[in-house]
Formats: C-alpha cells, structure tokens, sequence
C-alpha cells in the first residue's frame, strides 16, 4: 500500500485517509475488501492507533468504508456517487455550483504577469495577479482538483483573506461579476503527475482532466487565468449536437 507524501501539510489523518481513498476510488482495494486492520496500518504509517482511527472515521463519513464489529473494517459494496462538476454549466451558473467548495493552498506569490503563454483571442495580461497553487474539495472533504490559479489584484486586494480561502470563480461573480461577461474553457485527458496524484490522493499517470479557463473583463484584459487538474470521477459534460439546417423549433 502506498504510503502517505511527508511534504503534504494536512494533519497526519487527513494524508493518510487521502492514500486509502486513492487505493479505494483506484479500484486497488475493490468492493467487499477488508482493509488491514488498525494495529497494521498504524504500524506501516508509523503513527498511533489514534490517527489511524481518525482517518478511518472520514473515510466513514464519506460512505467508502464500514466497520463490523469482531470483523474489521470493509470497503463498502455501493460507494455514494462522488459530486460531478458539470463543464457545460453557463457562466455565471457554473460559480454558483461551486460555492461551498474549500481550498487549501499549496504556495502562492504576487506575480507581476501570467505565467502561462496566452492562446490567441483569449485576452491580455493585468498589471499584476495574485498566484496561487490550491487544492480543492467538495463540502464532504474530498478533494477534487489540483489548480494553479491567477487572478487579478484590482480584484484579489478586495478580500485577500476570502480568496485564499473560497473558490475564486464564486467570488469574482460576487464582487465583479458585471464586470466579467465571458468565461473561456477548454477540457482535455491527461495522466496525473507525482504532484497531482499527491494532492488528490491518486496513483501517478491516472487519467485526469485537464482544465484551462480564462475570464476576461469587456475590455479584455484577463481577471482570472486557471490551469486545473480534476479527478476523472469528479466531472460531467453533456452536449446536444444538431443537424446542420435541422429544424430545431
């Protein structure tokens, strides 16, 4: 079983859950699967009894394990669907799905550019941005996405404590989103790499989804600039397509 990454900041049991949902969400440790018992994970992590408790009771909470008693611990036969993130929300609909998300940053800087090279017609840099590296999760406390984020500082200086904290995109609706007619986003699969697959509690090279959005002001300068990472388990796209002169009334 892996073992949980010593540069991840959480407490102890939140690392160490995080590697037993990876081996569940991975399919390493099936439906029905005892998991080892408290005394042996506590032993293979080198931490207390206690800790490994905890981090079962997460894991508990979140519906992928349940205890039997004299039996141990089992993988649950019907985990509870993960919540998707629908890519084809409109903006703003898709900020307001994401409100009550949490973030944790990872590092952040002021930046005075994007550090990312722009695609043509998606805008022009601000003076300067705020940049953060974060993980996100869902209400339950699953992390979903690994991003690294830029956003403007004629925005971020309004509530630098609230966007360290909350999902950006939400807060931009709230505090300009007059001001931001247009969300830009292009979806594609890539394979996680050592970071990622840290962050998100995932084995290296799973497949990902790999999200690039921009949000620009009407005189297109960008206000926002992300490059995210999302658990394939954690998204949704659906599309109608019609018939080129199809009557659609």
């Amino acid at each position: 079983m892996e073992r949980a990454s010593p540069t991840d900041s959480r407490p102890l049991y939140h690392r160490i859950a995080a590697v037993l949902r990876g081996e569940i969400t991975s399919g390493r440790l099936g439906p029905g699967a005892r998991l080892p018992t408290i005394a042996s994970l506590a032993g293979s992590y080198a931490v207390a009894p206690v800790t490994v408790r905890q981090a079962l009771g997460l894991l508990t909470e979140e519906g992928l394990v349940r205890a039997r008693q004299g039996s141990g611990t089992f993988v649950t036969q019907a985990p509870p669907p993960a919540p998707q993130l629908a890519l084809d929300a409109g903006w703003p609909q898709l900020a307001a799905s994401i409100r009550g998300n949490t973030a944790r940053i990872l590092v952040a800087w002021d930046a005075t550019a994007l550090q990312q090279k722009l695609r043509p017609g998606e805008g022009h840099a601000a003076a300067a941005y705020r940049y953060m590296e974060r993980v996100h999760s869902d209400p339950s406390g699953r992390p979903y996405a690994h991003s690294r984020i830029h956003v403007a500082r004629r925005y971020y200086d309004l509530a630098p404590a609230r966007f360290d904290r909350e999902m950006v995109l939400a807060l931009l609706e709230e505090v300009a989103g007059a001001e931001l007619p247009e969300l830009r986003q292009s979806f594609s699969i890539a394979a996680a790499d050592i970071v990622t697959a840290e962050a998100l509690g995932l084995p290296v090279g799973v497949p990902v989804g790999h999200m690039r959005r921009v949000v620009k002001r009407a005189d297109g300068e960008i206000a926002y600039f992300s490059i995210g990472h999302y658990r394939a388990d954690s998204v949704s796209f659906e599309a109608v397509l019609r018939r080129s002169g199809s009557d659609t009334q």
